[in-house]
């Protein structure tokens, strides 16, 4: 796979809340070695990645897997945990600093590599067991932020087929959405986000994505009541949405409104690459 893309700081803030709360057992293979012990281990990693502890829950993840081959909710851990260590390399990149050239070329090279790893831990998951929909929901995640979005939306659906072993329903649809408006297709991503918001009036990332669709389709007064629903959420630090709301203050030509705009989005990451955009107001 080639470099892409950078991760959207929006949907890296709701990785890093969503990862911990992996939870629901899996059906895992017969074993000669030692399931019981490998079940302890993923709990153990479990518990380490809900305090993003990431290098000790790989390393129970993977003793895990020695203690059981078959253990996929111990792939589905190593998969998260790769994803956040990308997390990480992106917040450097764009929130705690806004890096260009060489050095920001070496870690979003690295950030791939983890979300190639994470793609294949989530496939060997399900391998294991061909019904671990959160699995399909994940690597579907890393093939989204690798702009996959085709692949995305295959496994997506996939994961939709079994709704009853997916962590959050509700998300799955609005990423289907969102790898939907990616591919141009206005109409099918606002249908799953719709439904998404009808399983979770208060989702912070479909909400913004709703506003998204609307601001595309310069539906403005639309999309300022989904920016602003977002903005105006203290659960909702997504800095993207503010600066789509400046965007689309912008369009409204609310001029006297702008300004405080701009210093709200700029206040949440003042030196990230969106911080600039919004104070040059594009």
């Amino acid at each position: 796979m080639s470099p892409k893309l950078l991760i959207s700081q929006g949907l890296l803030a709701f990785l890093i809340i969503l990862a911990p709360l992996v939870g629901a057992g899996v059906g895992c293979g017969a074993s000669t070695q030692n399931p019981k012990k490998s079940n302890t281990r993923v709990q153990i990693a479990k518990d380490y990645l809900s305090r993003h502890q990431l290098d000790a829950a790989r390393k129970e993840a993977t003793t895990a897997i020695k203690y059981n081959g078959q253990n996929a909710e111990a792939y589905l851990v190593l998969g998260l945990v790769d994803i956040l260590e990308a997390g990480q390399n992106n917040r450097i990149l764009e929130v705690d600093d806004c890096l260009t050239g060489v050095d920001a070329e070496a870690l979003r090279a690295e950030m791939n590599e983890h979300f190639e790893s994470a793609s294949l831990n989530f496939q060997k998951a399900t391998e294991i067991d061909d019904e671990y929909s959160e699995a399909y929901a994940n690597q579907a995640k890393s093939h989204a932020l690798l702009e996959e979005h085709d692949e995305a939306i295959r496994l997506l659906t996939k994961a939709i087929e079994v709704p009853h072993r997916l962590m959050a329903l509700g998300l799955t649809r609005a990423d289907l959405g969102w790898a939907k408006f990616h591919l141009g297709d206005d109409a099918g991503a606002a249908k799953e986000l719709r439904q998404a918001l009808q399983s979770n009036a208060k989702m912070c990332v479909a909400k913004y994505r709703m506003g998204r669709v609307y601001f595309k389709r310069k539906e403005w007064n639309k999309s300022l009541k989904q920016f602003q629903a977002v903005v105006l959420d203290d659960e909702c630090r997504m800095q993207e949405a503010h600066l789509y709301l400046v965007k689309t203050m912008t369009q409204l030509s609310m001029t006297s409104e702008l300004p405080n705009a701009i210093d709200q989005c700029s206040a949440l990451a003042p030196q990230s690459c969106i911080a600039a955009q919004c104070q040059a107001g594009v």
